[in-house]
């Protein structure tokens, strides 16, 4: 099992954070490489992604399983699922916490285990490869959050009313 871990802070107050990563429509569009979503319950969703690992490549199917450990406060991701006779488990857990300016730092780490045939193509390259598709999953939410975040201050620049100058 390898683990991965890492943080970021958006300017989002944590309740929208919260919404966010817990909308499976919003959220599973982060996944790198994703061909398809299909979201079963607010909770659970299975996707079909694109996997390279060196001269191997073809597709796998993930689940997706998200519990609320803490409410707008902690949750944990299981992702399971496979292809090309490979397996891969991973747990996730997303802390977040308010930041003194009013925004919201999201703390992740990610327990992964890969097997199969692609496990066999080497241990530095397999740990190169899904360092990269987890890093970019965190990358993906991170830009995603941001044009929330963009859009927020675009609204509320427009429904701000001018100052009278009587």
């Amino acid at each position: 099992m390898r683990t991965y871990q890492g943080d970021f802070v958006i300017d989002l107050p944590r309740q929208t954070v919260w919404e966010f990563v817990m909308d499976p429509q919003r959220m599973g569009p982060c996944v790198p490489d994703l061909l398809k979503l299909d979201v079963e319950s607010e909770t659970r969703f299975h996707t079909l992604v694109r996997v390279g690992v060196g001269p191997v490549r073809g597709k796998f199917n993930l689940t997706v399983e998200v519990t609320v450990t803490e409410p707008e406060e902690s949750a944990e991701l299981s992702v399971r699922g496979g292809g090309m006779g490979s397996r891969v488990d991973m747990k996730a857990k997303l802390t977040l916490s308010d930041t003194e300016s009013g925004g919201t730092k999201l703390d992740w780490r990610c327990d992964a285990a890969i097997s199969g045939p692609i496990a066999s193509l080497g241990g530095r390259m397999i740990d190169n490869e899904a360092r990269k598709i987890t890093e970019k999953l965190f990358a993906n939410l991170r830009e995603a959050l941001s044009s929330v975040s963009e859009q927020v201050a675009a609204t509320s620049t427009e429904t701000a009313e001018p100052e009278s100058t009587d």
